[in-house]
């Protein structure tokens, strides 16, 4: 059955997108895991031009803190900037204007996901 066929394991709504997430036997332990999306890679933006990234991706030099009383929660799942459609998802939208894509089709830091 190929991919198409198959239903998948997971999905994951964000941003007006759908992200269909599938399981593969990771190579090193045997045990089956989601596919992840690699924003880093293959960077996705929504309609509006914002990228979508992984809540726990390493945050980036925008980042605001939820919680002032920790400053560098070390992810954008810490981030004001950060919006998920349902808590604890783990693909969320990155609403920070610096990090928006521009009318060209490039965002301002060449395309690069936070945290690079």
């Amino acid at each position: 059955m190929n991919r198409k066929e198959k239903k998948p394991d997971k999905i994951i709504r964000a941003g007006g997108r759908e992200f269909q997430l599938y399981k593969y036997r990771d190579e090193y332990d045997g045990k089956y895991i989601l596919n992840y999306p690699d924003f880093h890679e293959n960077p996705k933006y929504t309609d509006e031009g914002r990228p979508f990234v992984m809540a726990i991706q390493e945050s980036c030099e925008y980042l605001e803190p939820t919680d002032p009383e920790y400053p560098d929660p070390g992810d954008c799942s810490g981030c004001v900037w950060c919006r998920m459609e349902t808590p604890m998802d783990a693909i969320c939208v990155c609403m920070c204007e610096s990090r928006k894509r521009t009318e060209t089709g490039a965002d301002e830091k060449g395309g690069l996901s936070c945290g690079e």
